[in-house]
């Protein structure tokens, strides 16, 4: 049986190994807030470990805190203003008290009995499971979805499922590790799959429904620019050369138009070597950084490998 926070007993060890502490990011959620803690409650009471859940309230202005206050065995953070999703994760992570760190959003958006399937997985050896969300709820343009999800491979060099679902559980040491890269805005989600990947992490994904969420986003278009601007740090930070190698193509691609179109057979060596020029100027930056990169967190992984399917259920004998 699971416990909630209130059960368990304060031994004097910070880290127990069989505590798995939940954090719940809250920005004005309180129509949603109450479900989302009790379906929790009712999963983790069927979890093979001990657990607590915690909620951040960030900055709310309606009564989100009021109602979680009001809920037995949950620890209540608040943060005097709103100071953002990603803040308020590393917030709650920080203050947890298992090895091994669950989240899930506010809004009634994920099924928290998928809680189960996720665990399972990282008590098998994964360090990192995302619960990737299907059905006809996800509603971005699928125009969007697309290049968000090509520019994510691109990054880590594999097909990532979903980058930045808001339900998944990890080892803690996987946010500690990678603390220093990790984006405290909108962008926490994708920062966490696509550092977990290019560190080497065992990261695994299991379907989930995604459901309609209560209440009402908070997602600003801005926050969209600063995910694309992420993942250019994270390119620049992990694997510079494949920042700057598409540079080095349309310096090629341009000299090469400017063969065609130069007006005198006199210029074009000039204008040949010049683009020349730039590219390997190019090619020596990147190779600066990258050897920087590698000086800094050692040998590039490989993430090809980093991802595992989940496994199907055994099928009982015929007969």
């Amino acid at each position: 049986m699971g416990k909630s926070r209130s059960d368990v007993p304060d031994t004097g060890e910070t880290r127990p190994d069989d505590l798995l502490s939940v954090v719940v990011p809250a920005f004005n959620e309180e129509a949603g807030i109450v479900g989302v803690i009790e379906g929790l409650k009712s999963t983790l009471a069927r979890l093979p470990c001990r657990s607590e859940v915690i909620v951040v309230d960030d900055g709310s202005t309606d009564g989100t805190s009021e109602r979680v206050a009001a809920i037995e065995g949950v620890r209540l953070l608040r943060n005097p203003v709103n100071l953002g999703y990603g803040h308020s994760l590393m917030r709650g992570i920080a203050s947890a008290r298992g090895s091994l760190i669950a989240i899930s959003d506010a809004d009634a958006s994920y099924p928290s009995a998928s809680l189960a399937d996720l665990h399972a997985l990282l008590e098998e050896g994964a360090d990192h499971v995302i619960g990737e969300r299907t059905g006809e709820n996800l509603k971005s343009p699928w125009l969007a979805r697309g290049i968000y999800r090509w520019l994510c491979g691109y990054v880590v060099g594999t097909r990532v499922p979903d980058a930045n679902s808001g339900f998944r559980v990890f080892r803690r040491e996987v946010a500690e590790n990678l603390r220093g890269d990790l984006c405290l805005g909108f962008s926490f989600t994708t920062s966490l799959t696509l550092a977990s990947i290019m560190s080497g992490y065992v990261v695994a994904f299991v379907k989930i429904p995604y459901r309609k969420r209560v209440g009402r986003s908070h997602v600003r278009f801005r926050d969209v620019l600063r995910t694309s601007q992420y993942l250019f740090q994270l390119i620049a930070v992990y694997n510079p050369l494949k920042l700057f190698l598409p540079l080095v193509v349309l310096s090629v691609l341009l000299a090469g138009l400017a063969f065609l179109l130069a007006g005198s057979a006199a210029t074009a060596p000039a204008t040949l070597l010049g683009i020349a020029l730039i590219g390997v100027t190019l090619v020596l930056v990147g190779l600066a950084a990258l050897a920087y990169v590698a000086s800094r967190v050692g040998s590039p992984p490989v993430p090809g490998y980093a991802i595992v399917p989940r496994r199907p259920a055994a099928r009982p004998p015929q007969g």
